[in-house]
């Protein structure tokens, strides 16, 4: 008898629950019916599940879309009615605002600008309040109305500043004059805001195509400066505004008259020439160095600055081609200079790794690259991420002299000491690369397989090219000479014995004339012609790809490739848009898609859309 009260009391308890459940459950479905419907237009059908989803719930979002839905059917009359039911129990601004929308789609703009004044006459000092007032007037489009609160909101809290959310309105109405102002202002009282004013500039720049918000910015940003030359956050965006236009030159210039004033911006001259050295302008990053290295005072970033130079000269060296190189033993005595100054220790661990590949790889020292490896090695307080980086240098030069054995089993150290990090990935990739070269394709193709999933976007789709590669060309082939001349001949790439690689990619296609290696071959021949800066043979080579390869999965990546190199090493701007403009026709999946379109529009000023939402074109910042 016990038992049989305690099952009916557990029933009678969890009845009420299934019974909640369910009903949850049939609000979200007659929620996503309701949504289909209004994203289909079936605005009738659309609008009697959001009146019932309203009633049930009394979650204001359904009425809104409701609401939306008597518009979109013109049912007016009834949308009027409705909102002033609701408005009579509850003080929400933005439902009366709502209504004045209601009453501008009738026609009835009279009454639509009373009700939208009567909001903002009735605004409270609170900044939440008018932020999401003027969001709803942005969002409606009611621009003037916008302009009209936020003008309100700075007279009611003139201790807070709406300047931002102004220059949002003005940027969406395309009036940059007022913009400016709105920003310029706030830049003088807050100069913390520079970083977030850039940005948003940055944004609104995408969509320059005829100049005229960086003509209005530059003729407003000066005339800023030459008003208040002591404001320094003026004189930092001029600088911030040649970098966006590339004039390098004239920003370096503002740059070091800025800090002959101040004694204030070595942190941002050495940033810059950082910046300016990513992008291959080497001389001017080293002007930037040098200044700081010869400034007086002393800066405080001394150091950073001399170790910068250092790292600037050598990516100016590799990037120079090989018989233009004069001052590799120059570089050499920096290096040594650097590390005799700041010391073998954790902080140098990149430096030391940069010096030991310089030797190795570009000067064919290896032995003194392990040396330098060595002393790094052995130096005090060097945690397992810093000497497994050194190591892995190590056993990359362990694989250039042909130590294949000691590098294999370095890396498998490596990794075994850096478990569930990327470090390990990517020395699991050079391990399996190692494989592939040697002809140990099958492990090589396991350990790949495993890559595929890394965390690493870069490591996983070199894993997956690879196994690609092996997968096409050597499991389904009962030949399996091709891939191994193949991996020999990377091989020799890898070790600077361009010609040998070379010589193995011509014998391999004339001993197997129509292998589907064919593609590879041609892009790994582009791939040298590149590193040896014969860039018109490089762009033969990745033609010959998409034109006699249409199909392989590799014609976009040379059809892409040629068209960065026609755009950033040859000058060939036209024949590069016409190049991303065929990627975006004819490679529709490619993963170069995007970047193709975005290139192909600055570079032909078409827009990017025919009309932009006031989302796009500039987004609220909430406070």
């Amino acid at each position: 008898m016990r038992n049989i009260l305690i099952f009916i009391l557990l029933i009678a308890l969890s009845t009420p629950v299934a019974a909640q459940q369910n009903q949850a459950q049939q609000q979200l479905s007659k929620s996503q019916l309701a949504s289909k419907y209004y994203r289909d237009k079936e605005f009738d059908k659309a609008r009697d599940l959001y009146l019932e989803l309203y009633e049930s719930t009394k979650v204001i979002s359904y009425f809104n879309y409701y609401i939306t839905c008597l518009v979109n059917l013109k049912e007016f009359e009834q949308a009027e009615k409705q909102l002033t039911k609701v408005l009579r129990k509850t003080n929400d601004v933005n439902l009366e605002i709502t209504l004045g929308y209601v009453y501008s789609e009738m026609g009835d703009f009279q009454k639509s600008e009373k009700t939208y004044q009567k909001v903002i006459d009735n605004m409270k000092p609170n900044r939440a309040t008018i932020i999401s007032i003027g969001n709803s007037f942005y969002n409606r489009r009611e621009f003037e109305f916008a302009e009209k609160t936020y003008i309100r909101g700075q007279e009611l809290m003139p201790d807070e500043n709406f300047h931002s959310n102004l220059a949002s309105v003005y940027a969406y109405q395309r009036n940059y004059d007022k913009m400016m102002a709105e920003y310029l202002t706030l830049l003088r009282r807050d100069e913390t805001q520079t970083s977030r004013i850039q940005s948003q500039l940055r944004s609104l720049l995408r969509y320059d195509f005829d100049n005229s918000l960086s003509e209005t910015l530059k003729r407003e940003i000066i005339k800023s400066i030459q008003a208040a030359p002591d404001v320094t956050a003026f004189n930092r965006m001029l600088i911030w505004f040649f970098t966006i236009e590339e004039n390098y030159e004239q920003a370096l210039l503002n740059a070091i008259a800025l800090d002959r004033r101040t004694n204030q911006e070595e942190n941002n001259i050495l940033n810059f020439s950082r910046s300016a050295a990513r992008n291959g302008l080497y001389e001017i990053a080293l002007n930037g160095l040098e200044y700081l290295e010869n400034r007086t005072p002393q800066p405080k970033i001394i150091n950073d600055v001399k170790l910068e130079i250092v790292n600037t000269a050598y990516l100016q060296y590799i990037n120079t081609p090989p018989d233009e190189r004069t001052n590799g033993e120059e570089l050499l005595s920096q290096f040594d200079g650097i590390l005799a100054m700041l010391g073998y220790s954790q902080q140098t661990v990149g430096f030391i790794r940069t010096y030991a590949h310089f030797l190795a790889f570009h000067m064919n020292k290896p032995q003194k690259a392990q040396d330098v490896l060595e002393k790094g090695l052995s130096s005090a307080g060097m945690n397992n991420t810093s000497r497994s980086v050194l190591q892995t240098e190590m056993a990359d030069i362990y694989v250039y002299v042909n130590k294949l054995w000691e590098a294999t089993l370095l890396y498998a150290r490596i990794i075994e000491a850096n478990k569930g990090n990327t470090l390990a990935d990517e020395v699991m990739l050079k391990r399996a690369r190692l494989s592939f070269y040697i002809g140990d394709i099958e492990w090589a193709k396991a350990q790949l397989d495993v890559l595929k999933a890394s965390t690493s976007k870069f490591i996983a789709n070199d894993a997956m090219d690879l196994s690609l590669l092996i997968t096409s060309n050597y499991e389904m082939d009962t030949i399996t000479e091709p891939v191994q001349m193949f991996a020999r001949a990377e091989l020799a790439e890898y070790r600077n014995n361009d010609e040998a690689a070379l010589r193995t990619l011509d014998s391999l296609t004339k001993q197997y004339p129509n292998h589907s290696l064919n593609d590879r071959i041609l892009m790994k021949k582009a791939e040298i012609s590149c590193k040896k800066f014969d860039f018109e043979q490089c762009a033969n080579y990745y033609q010959q790809v998409f034109d006699k390869h249409a199909y392989s999965t590799l014609a976009d990546d040379a059809m892409y490739k040629m068209a960065r190199l026609y755009e950033e090493k040859m000058m060939k701007k036209e024949q590069a848009t016409e190049l991303y403009r065929r990627i975006m026709i004819e490679y529709p999946g490619s993963i170069y898609v995007a970047d193709s379109r975005t290139r192909y529009r600055e570079h032909t000023g078409k827009a990017q859309e025919q009309e932009m939402t006031p989302y796009e074109m500039h987004d609220f910042i909430v406070e």
